[in-house]
């Protein structure tokens, strides 16, 4: 299958662990891998325990599935750090681990770790640049506005290994398409995908003078196969609630033509259904499609309420992606 970009599409399965153990953790994680999902994914958040080392025990649990952290903020690691931990990852993995970072929200870098952001593009230019150069080149000398980095990488890496964007807005997409081998969106709608994202992903490449169609595009979304229509929905409404709140995602919304229920704090079906994926295998499989027709490139289910908690729900879901 291709995406209407003519690219090969895939698919993903977050696995949120914060209220299970690691061992079901990586339980789930062969599962997954058993019933055919391309990636396994794995979120960070401030309050749950560290997912690049889970992804450590991932890479050396699994055999053929894809593993990818989605995404890492940059201000939780230097940028050498950041990549001495991908590369240590894709090296256990044997060469499975895609690496994705992102800006984070700067209120909880400033709340977490006392660090108050710089300007977000600015400063994730200089960080990715530092990334890039010693997981390409096994070395880097960088002395920037906000990032001074200087390392020399001798244990084994891969070169080509990815390093995508999380990206919000435009600006952001477009450095992705200039400096980074993919682009990770979250929460969006497929029309976001194509009207908003997927352009400036392709002036940044265009900046940079590379083929327009070569930076694949991932969009992670709230879905799960439910047997509990009603009750699940309700999930996702207080879930998208919260976010809304959130200066990035509200903007997001309101370019994507949610102004009213942004405003009113009030999550209506139409944005539930618009970045929502909930339903039996048949409705999931085509709600991915949508994506997959605005041009993304690898749609990624985060499975919540009844799917999170039942395992036989989890594999359903597992199972409608990967068919």
């Amino acid at each position: 299958m291709v995406s209407e970009r003519g690219t090969a599409v895939r698919s993903g399965i977050v696995l949120e662990g914060q209220d299970i153990s690691v061992s079901e953790l990586l339980g789930r994680a062969r599962m997954a891998e058993k019933a055919g999902v391309d990636s396994v994914w794995l979120v960070q958040l401030p309050t749950i325990r560290d997912s690049a080392s889970v992804l450590a025990a991932l890479a050396v649990s699994t055999e053929t599935v894809q593993l990818a952290a989605g995404v890492l903020p940059y201000y939780s690691r230097p940028p050498v750090v950041m990549a001495q931990t991908a590369a240590t990852i894709d090296e256990l993995s044997g060469g499975r681990f895609t690496l994705a970072v992102g800006t984070g929200h700067g209120m909880i870098a400033e709340w977490s770790l006392g660090r108050k952001p710089g300007p977000a593009v600015a400063e994730m230019r200089e960080y990715l640049g530092a990334v890039r150069g010693v997981l390409a080149d096994g070395e880097v000398n960088a002395e920037g506005r906000w990032y001074r980095a200087h390392a020399v990488y001798s244990s084994p890496r891969r070169a080509d290994q990815p390093l995508y964007l999380g990206a919000f807005g435009p600006k952001m997409s477009r450095l992705g398409g200039e400096l980074a081998d993919g682009v990770a969106l979250w929460m969006c709608t497929p029309e976001y995908v194509r009207d908003v994202a997927l352009p400036n992903v392709r002036a940044g490449l265009l900046r940079a003078g590379r083929d327009p169609d070569s930076c694949p595009v991932t969009v992670m979304i709230p879905g799960m196969v439910s047997d509990d229509l009603d009750a699940d929905r309700e999930v996702l409404r207080k879930y998208l609630s919260t976010y809304a709140r959130v200066p990035n995602y509200r903007r997001m919304y309101e370019a994507s033509g949610f102004a009213d229920e942004v405003s009113s704090r009030q999550i209506g079906d139409r944005l539930l259904d618009g970045v929502g994926v909930i339903g039996d295998e048949e409705q999931v499989r085509a709600g991915i499609a949508r994506y997959h027709a605005a041009g993304a490139t690898e749609v990624v289910l985060t499975p919540m309420a009844s799917a999170h908690y039942d395992p036989a729900l989890l594999q359903r879901t597992a199972e409608a992606l990967a068919g």
